[in-house]
């Protein structure tokens, strides 16, 4: 399996499409969410070779193939103080900087990278993002050299910070599911198609924040896989990812402030470039974070998917790669129609 190992023996596991024909192409790396692994990412890149791009998606620690967390890393998991979990959250990004940039040397990547996170692997890419000032000066160079772009995939109001809005509701949190029957429904509530109202005004009452009542366009995208693609794709046993998604809030929201308004971390990135993609089909706590980051920000680039959920990059892997090539290609992306396919 290949993997790479940096700071303290922490090894990741990756997936690498390999080099496409000519010289001269984009890579993206690519950080998974909560309870789907790399594998989310294999229909990407399978299409990625024929558009002279190379996908490779890492897994997170405590996912296959790479290195689980220290016992004392668990204790600050589930009981650390606000100051042992910020540095706990810089420590991750940190090590995502140096695998990164050991990649980019190790496989003589061209200078034209990105570097993407889905779902809860957002909050990891800003953790990255925020933690270039933790490596050395020679490490800050490569990666100002070679990382252009960052991409938020769908990121949700847990990977931010943000207070849950009074009503709403995600599976993970329901007291009245049972341990073990949270974690199907979550994938089916994270998974759905959703009838959502007006958009375009970002007003919360727009969302549909319940399952009461709530209409569902399509089937969820974890009742289309096979067995096999399930198998490939899923990891349903990442308790620590939980605790992080359910008891982090505070320190998200620390990290997320620093991503928006921390303008020395953005001079030692360089000229780069952030963008925002997110499914108007997708559950609420996705639209809604990236309506938070709108209203924030305006040094980041925003792209709804008309008729997408939270799993556009599987459900329609070759609009999703056209998108990510023209955004990684210095075309702005605003423009570039994204045409849904037809599923039952």
């Amino acid at each position: 399996m290949p993997s790479i190992t940096v700071d303290n023996n922490i090894t990741f596991y990756y997936t690498d499409s390999g080099p496409p024909s000519k010289s001269a192409y984009v890579t993206i790396f690519f950080l998974h969410g909560l309870t789907f692994h790399s594998g989310i990412f294999q229909r990407l890149a399978d299409s990625a070779w024929s558009r002279q791009l190379r996908i490779i998606a890492f897994n997170r620690r405590e996912y296959p193939g790479s290195s689980p967390y220290t016992d004392d890393e668990r204790r600050v998991i589930r009981t650390g103080s606000f100051e042992e979990r910020l540095s706990f959250v810089q420590e991750q990004g940190k090590l995502i900087v140096l695998a990164v940039d050991g990649l980019i040397q190790q496989l003589s990547l061209p200078r034209r990278v990105a570097v993407a996170g889905w779902s809860l692997g957002t909050a990891t890419l800003i953790s990255m993002y925020c933690s270039i000032g933790r490596v050395s000066d020679d490490v800050q160079r490569r990666l100002r050299d070679s990382v252009k772009t960052f991409i938020l995939l769908d990121t949700t109001i847990y990977c931010l910070g943000v207070p849950t809005p009074p009503g709403g509701y995600n599976p993970f949190f329901d007291r009245g599911l049972s341990a073990e029957q949270r974690t199907p429904a979550f994938q089916q509530w994270a998974s759905s198609y959703y009838q959502h109202g007006d958009l375009s005004s970002h007003d919360i009452s727009e969302l549909r924040l319940s399952l009461s009542g709530c209409e569902l366009l399509k089937r969820p995208t974890v009742q289309t896989m096979t067995p096999m693609e399930w198998e490939s794709t899923a990891s349903p046993n990442s308790r620590c990812d939980s605790l992080i998604a359910s008891s982090f809030r505070s320190v998200l929201e620390a990290q997320t402030n620093t991503f928006l308004f921390d303008s020395q971390i953005r001079k030692l990135w360089g000229k780069h470039k952030f963008w925002c993609l997110y499914g108007e089909a997708s559950m609420w706590a996705s639209i809604y974070a990236s309506w938070y980051l709108e209203k924030k920000s305006n040094e980041i680039n925003f792209k709804s998917l008309y008729g997408s959920n939270h799993f556009f990059m599987w459900d329609y892997p070759e609009g999703t790669l056209d998108l990510l090539i023209d955004i990684c290609t210095n075309n702005d992306g605003k423009n570039l129609e994204y045409p849904i396919p037809t599923r039952l």
